[in-house]
């Protein structure tokens, strides 16, 4: 509790006064010179108060009060100031009968304000008239206040003892407050006022001509092109010049606003009708602070703990990342997990791991119990689980798709339509470049919907089978046929020798056969040129042969007709035949 007697002293403390300050080179020098004069100012009693006499302590008497006052354990309701000036001059620790001290407070500052306005009352002495189980305290004939048996109770002292410290202290209040409104002091503080003014001024220019300049000299400072690693740019200059500029921005509005503050706390005190106004802007500048730095300093153990879990959380990822570097690098192998696995693996690790890190430390968060964080966890966690369905679908699958292998970077695939190779995997969509060079990202849930072909997968053990189809008429030899195909592809680049080419004859069809030629590489990426050599192959083969590739449907129509083979394939001397008429009679006939 504050003590009972907050003694109010004005010194004849004349205007703040001193050496001018020596003109200085830099700016800096004079921002600091002048704060210091506004401070100084707005510290020391100003000379424009009226002259009162030094209050000495409050003697043997006051301080036993107030020993007694912190020994004694005040109930609610708490003590009330009875305010002069805007400043606290006593302090009413209890009620009479049904006013609370607070009211007794407004009403005792009331009549305080009435006297010192006035001027009729010349004679400001405070006396002591004792009545039945009570002293007042009077000016004149003014009642200012009475103590009672309940205050001598509550602050454990005699009430005439009470009654004097009072009277002195509101005494002193009074005569400094009256002293405010003369003639004679209002025009000191108002020549006080102008001088500040022009501080302000000077002090505002300084300010603006110091951050001017230092921004120009960071401008042209050299260390702005250092900032590299060898051939690596750490930090852009221009970068760095802008995060300079808006550092030099937030001291010159935070040096404006506390300037400002100091100005009109300063002036604003010097007249008695806004000094009570003056005393609080301080107060709001600092309370924030003052606010902020208590509930940092109550808040600290927690903090601590919470540092301490991303401490521990942080060495653990850390761990977990070296172990999982080492699998994906071949440093250490286990037989059924793949090192593709490290990457997908070390990221699910770090979720759970930053997850569990969250809920340990969640109880130890600012505001973690309060109805208002709780509402909007809520509401975050509903809105996330609404917008994130499709995501989360797509994250399982992709969970999925990386655990079961179905395909690696750089495969050959076809998923759906989308025919390529796999350029990029995440836990939401796969990347694919086509042949045609164009880039396909398709949602994992789609991916696990659709069934996928991988030609990389056995492409560099027993080879992929290349296979494609030729039909050819019964009038073709089908060992010919074997003979022609195998030549074309053991003569096509990017072909496996062994295992050696082989031929299904896979259908017999009406007019022709259908033989498929099946051939090994291990080159998926090159499918489509190997197919594009061997079907070239396949033709110069048949072509030097003389084996016509066509379905042979309209072979009973083509008497007289030219073979449907180039030409420089054709024997010497060839003449298509004419056609057969056949004039002999039937046996029927």
């Amino acid at each position: 509790m504050n003590s009972l007697l907050n003694v109010e002293t004005s010194g004849s403390d004349s205007p703040p006064s001193g050496p001018p300050c020596r003109r200085r080179r830099r700016c800096w020098s004079g921002v600091i010179c002048v704060l210091a004069l506004l401070v100084a100012s707005a510290l020391w009693p100003s000379a424009a108060f009226a002259q009162q006499p030094e209050s000495k302590a409050a003697g043997s008497t006051a301080g036993e009060a107030e020993t007694r006052v912190g020994e004694v354990e005040v109930e609610n309701p708490p003590a009330a100031p009875v305010l002069v000036g805007g400043e606290p001059a006593i302090w009413i620790v209890t009620g009479v009968g049904p006013y609370t001290p607070e009211f007794r407070a407004e009403r005792i500052s009331e009549r305080i304000r009435t006297i010192i306005r006035d001027r009729s009352i010349q004679d400001l002495k405070i006396s002591i008239v004792e009545t039945g189980g009570s002293s007042e305290l009077r000016i004149g004939q003014r009642l200012v206040m009475s103590v009672t048996r309940g205050d001598s109770a509550v602050v454990g002292i005699p009430r005439s003892r009470i009654a004097q410290a009072y009277a002195r202290d509101l005494e002193n209040a009074i005569r400094s407050e009256r002293g405010r409104y003369e003639p004679a002091t209002l025009v000191r503080s108002s020549v006080y006022a102008l001088l500040s003014t022009l501080a302000l001024v000077g002090v505002l220019w300084l300010i603006g001509r110091f951050t001017r300049g230092l921004r120009s000299r960071i401008g042209r400072s050299s260390w702005l092109d250092s900032l590299r690693l060898q051939k690596l740019q750490i930090v852009t200059p221009e970068r760095l010049m802008r995060t300079a500029s808006q550092l030099i921005l937030v001291f010159r509005v935070l040096a404006t606003i506390l300037v400002l503050d100091i100005y009109l706390t300063y002036v604003l005190g010097l007249f008695p009708w806004t000094r009570a106004a003056s005393l609080q802007l301080f107060d709001y500048l600092l309370a924030p602070l003052s606010v902020a730095g208590t509930a940092f300093l109550s808040y600290l153990p927690k903090l601590l703990f919470v540092l301490f879990i991303a401490l521990v959380i942080y060495l653990a990822i850390r761990l977990v990342a070296v172990f999982f570097s080492a699998i994906q690098s071949g440093r250490l192998v286990f037989p059924d997990f793949p090192p593709e696995w490290a990457d997908p693996t070390n990221k699910i690790a770090r979720l759970l791991l930053i997850a569990f890190g969250v809920v340990v430390a969640f109880p130890y968060l600012p505001a973690s119990g309060s109805p208002a964080f709780t509402g909007v966890s809520v509401f975050m966690g509903v809105l996330i689980s609404l917008a994130s369905s499709s995501s989360l679908s797509n994250m399982i699958a992709g969970l999925v798709l990386t655990y079961t292998g179905a395909f690696r970077l750089g495969d050959r695939v076809q998923i759906g339509e989308t025919y390529g190779d796999i350029l990029k995997t995440s836990m939401l969509a796969t990347r694919i470049r086509t042949i045609k060079n164009e880039e396909v990202t398709i949602p994992n849930s789609i991916v696990l919907n659709s069934a996928v072909i991988n030609f990389s997968r056995k492409g560099k053990t027993p080879g992929l089978i290349l296979h494609t189809s030729v039909t050819i008429g019964y009038d073709a030899p089908w060992r010919k046929i074997h003979e022609l195909l195998i030549r074309a592809a053991t003569e096509t680049d990017g072909i496996l020798s062994e295992p050696k080419p082989f031929v299904w004859q896979t259908a017999l069809n009406d007019f022709y056969v259908t033989y498929e030629i099946n051939a090994h590489t291990d080159r998926p990426q090159q499918i489509n040129d190997i197919y594009a050599v061997l079907h070239s192959k396949i033709q110069d083969s048949f072509f030097e042969a003389g084996v016509e590739i066509m379905s042979p449907h309209y072979t009973s129509l083509r008497d007289g007709n030219t073979v449907a083979i180039p030409e420089q394939y054709r024997g010497p001397g060839y003449r298509p035949g004419g056609f057969q008429v056949d004039s002999r009679p039937s046996k029927a006939e």
